[in-house]
Order: C-alpha cells, then structure tokens, then sequence
C-alpha cells in the first residue's frame, strides 16, 4: 500500500485580513476600546462579534488498496481415499455523534456601557488574522490484481464399507469411453486375493491398478479389472494409480442396468468427470 500526502487550504470567511483593519484615523477615536480589548484578551469574543469564520486547511491523504479478482473457471479435481470418511464434527458496532451548538454570547462586563459601534471597530481595529482550522482525509486508489482461480478439490471415499449392492451411486458408474486411451484389457482377482470382497474389488479399482478404467464384480467369480492399456496426455490429479492424471474425455453416468450377478460398474479413479458422484 503506498501513500502520498495533499495539503490544500478551503477558506470558508467572507472577507479577506485588510477588510478587518480600520485606518490608524479611525482606530485613533476608540483608543480606549482598543485597550480594553487587549487587557482582557478579547481575541476570541472579537472574532466571534465580528462573524470571523474559520478557514479549513485540508490534508489528503492518498491510499493505494490493492484488490484480486479471479478470472476463468474453475478446475475441480477429485481425490480418492481409501476406508471411510471421518466422523463428522459440528462447530455492536456503536457510532456517537456529537453535536456542538453555539449560544449567541452577550457582551462581556468589561464591555458593559460601550456602545455597539464602538466595540465593532474597536475588534475591527485589533486586525485579528483568520482562524484555520486543519482537517484530514483520506483518498483509496484501488487497483484490481486479476488471478486464475483456484483448483477445487473434492474428496470422496468411494469404497466406505458398507458398499451397498445393486444400487447406483458411488461407488457405481459407467464409464463413457475417451479417444485417448487405446484399448483396455480384462484382469480376473478371484479366490485367494484382495478381489474376493465386493471392497475389495473395490480397493483394486481406485487404490490397487494404474488407469482402471472401472471394476466388475461377480458374486461367483471374483473381482474383474478392465484397465487401460495405454494412455496418452495428462490431466491434473496425477497419482500411482492415475500416473497420467485425469482422462480427458473419460466421464461416467449411474449404472442402471448392471450385468447379470454382479453389483454394477465401479467407475474408475481417472475419470475426468463424474456425474452419478
């Protein structure tokens, strides 16, 4: 934040100093006046008398705020764990103003018996300079710094126990095909391994084999992988099982009609979107 500083002055009296001083001819007639004035320091009581207002000097002080703004749309990008999510947790202004009001005084009494006439040019012979009265404000030039927005991240655990079966949400999905992934191969995890379990099975797809492209799992058979054999581009999300990131093109829609003895397509982890989520 910078800052420079205005001084200006805003007279607000309505004559200028000479226009309060009386020739030395006319000052001369109430000499007397005058001596009293100045033995009881009537500088204020003629400034008052006389109508002499205040001159404001004004110091501005310039203020350099800087704001950001995003520009574009946002990237989200989802982030897979394995087990289950944690348990979840819940969590005079006073303004015063004051108001100065200004009684019409009456002549003080050193002044009582003298004429009107007499204390007007009396004060007017004192040649009293105008009061300034100095007051601050202050100017914010704002200047917008523009940046891309941030990457949203969204976490889901797709494979918290327990995984409900025949049922078309997380983790179930099925997947539309991308042009950049050329061809995918089937692997069968049947007995003795981690894809005996619907869970397990799970666990392989999104935590377990590079570029899954989605699972099948079979009451009677075992857990089956259908995996990427190559991928080309990269995408954000880069991890051990998505070496390649986010799929682009790669996008999954509920599975409403799974294979016959199995509980529906699990969607893989590379997906680049995830619609049924």
């Amino acid at each position: 934040m910078s800052i420079s500083i205005i001084v200006g002055a805003s007279p607000t009296y309505g004559g200028d100093l000479d226009g309060r001083s009386l020739p030395a001819s006319e000052c001369a007639k109430v000499t007397k006046v005058i001596s009293i004035l100045k033995i009881n320091s009537a500088t204020s009581f003629c400034s008052f008398y006389l109508g002499i207002k205040t001159s404001t000097s004004t110091i501005t002080t310039v203020r350099t705020s800087t704001v950001t703004s995003t520009t574009g749309t946002p990237t989200t990008t989802v982030i897979f764990l394995p087990g289950n999510p944690p348990a979840s947790k819940q969590r005079r202004e006073e303004a015063a103003l004051d108001e100065i009001s200004i009684e019409k005084r009456n002549n003080p009494a050193y002044l009582s018996g003298i004429a009107s006439s007499l204390i007007s040019s009396g004060c007017e012979c004192l040649s009293l300079p105008t009061p300034v009265k100095k007051a601050t404000t202050t100017a914010i030039q704002t200047v917008t710094t523009k940046i891309p927005p941030p990457i949203v991240t969204k976490t889901v655990y797709p494979c918290a126990t327990p995984i409900s079966s025949l049922t078309p949400t997380v983790p179930y999905g099925l997947s539309s095909g991308s042009p950049n992934i050329g061809g995918q191969q089937n692997s069968l995890y049947g007995s003795g391994t981690t894809g005996t379990t619907l869970e397990g099975c799970c666990n392989l797809c999104y935590f377990g084999v590079p570029n899954c492209i989605q699972a099948f799992y079979y009451f009677y058979q075992g857990c089956v992988v259908s995996q990427a054999i190559s991928v080309t581009g990269t995408g954000p999300g880069v991890s051990d099982v998505c070496p390649n990131g986010q799929i682009a093109g790669l996008t999954y829609n509920r599975d409403t009609n799974p294979p016959f003895r199995s509980t529906g397509n699990i969607a893989g982890p590379c997906g680049q979107t995830y619609n049924n989520f």
